[in-house]
């Protein structure tokens, strides 16, 4: 119940049964992240809770073209101002009062890796921007319009340009 009332104070209500449907009616993003609440808790709920699941995963992509697994973990206070085309991964972790805009993709780099990006408190990641694979963001980061970040074991690539390189010591940004 706390993530929800951040959710609703995030776009800009108090956290009352008045102002929650306000919220509902006015603000998409409400909307969309009150589905995923539900089916996040759902997922969680044994075989049926599962089938709520997958109904309510359903329901988001017709209503709003946007895929947000609910085996997600995204944080309390989450805003999203424009909720089209937003794909958030099955292995995704999100900290809590974090923005996504429209047309972002967060997931892993191909069907047989495990790593997805993990974003940190704060975070607001700008229209049609995609992070694939292991990328680490910290808290209060920004990603721009349109940013491609790559993140492979061994180093982080930004529009196919090498950014950061894992050594023993920790990354390294490569001179240019």
């Amino acid at each position: 119940m706390s993530a929800w009332r951040a959710d609703l104070a995030a776009c800009g209500r108090r956290g009352t049964v008045r102002q929650a449907i306000i919220a509902w009616f006015a603000n998409p993003g409400f909307v969309l992240a009150c589905h995923y609440r539900l089916a996040h808790w759902a997922s969680r709920q044994g075989a049926v809770g599962r089938v709520i699941a997958v109904l309510v995963e359903r329901q988001m992509l017709r209503e709003f073209a946007c895929q947000i697994s609910a085996e997600a973990v995204i944080g309390p206070g989450l805003r999203l101002p424009h909720p089209l085309g937003i794909v958030v991964g099955r292995g995704v972790v999100i900290g809590s009062g974090a923005t996504l805009y429209h047309g972002v993709t967060l997931g892993r780099r191909s069907a047989g890796e495990v790593a997805y990006p993990r974003l940190g408190d704060r975070v607001i990641v700008y229209c049609g921007a995609t992070l694939v694979g292991a990328v680490d963001l910290c808290d209060g980061a920004r990603v721009g319009v349109g940013e491609i970040l790559i993140g492979e074991p061994q180093r982080l690539m930004r529009d196919g340009v090498v950014v950061a390189e894992r050594k023993a010591s920790g990354w390294r940004v490569p001179r240019r």
